[in-house]
């Protein structure tokens, strides 16, 4: 779970994504991952409307061992993500909107700092985007 781990180890040279601006904008969405476990093949999990036109989209990728490139771990979480995101939760902003969001966060009490844990609010869908949120913006801190 990518919210519950220290992921300091990370954020290093190494990871940083680099490539076509079309496939590393899929992968900051979570809509393009790598299966470390199928030989780094590339899942696009959505998004296909968004490559270049006419330019196909390898496979899998191919990593030379060394110390430039990517971890398994970084590209696994990546992956686990991609998966939550693609098939169990989807992307908040596809459910509300911006405005409901931010609406909801302050009626919870999180822009003044007096968060009531005991609301039932907590336990709806959106709270929980929220809780997950927070929790991420915490760790990141």
């Amino acid at each position: 779970n990518p919210d519950a781990c220290d992921l300091s180890d990370l954020m290093v040279v190494e990871n940083v994504v680099s490539g076509r601006k079309d496939i590393v904008t899929l992968f900051w969405e979570n809509k393009l991952g790598v299966d470390v476990e199928d030989d780094y093949r590339i899942i696009l999990f959505e998004g296909s409307e968004s490559l270049n036109s006419g330019v196909p989209l390898k496979s899998h990728i191919i990593l030379i061992d060394g110390p430039y490139r990517p971890s398994d771990r970084f590209l696994r979480l990546h992956f686990q993500e991609c998966l939550a995101v693609s098939v169990c939760r989807g992307d908040v902003m596809e459910d509300y909107h911006e405005q409901e969001i931010e609406n909801f966060m302050e009626e919870l009490g999180i822009y003044d700092g007096e968060i009531d844990t005991g609301d039932p609010r907590w336990s709806t869908p959106l709270g929980s985007h929220v809780h997950a949120y927070l929790i991420r913006q915490k760790m990141a801190e």
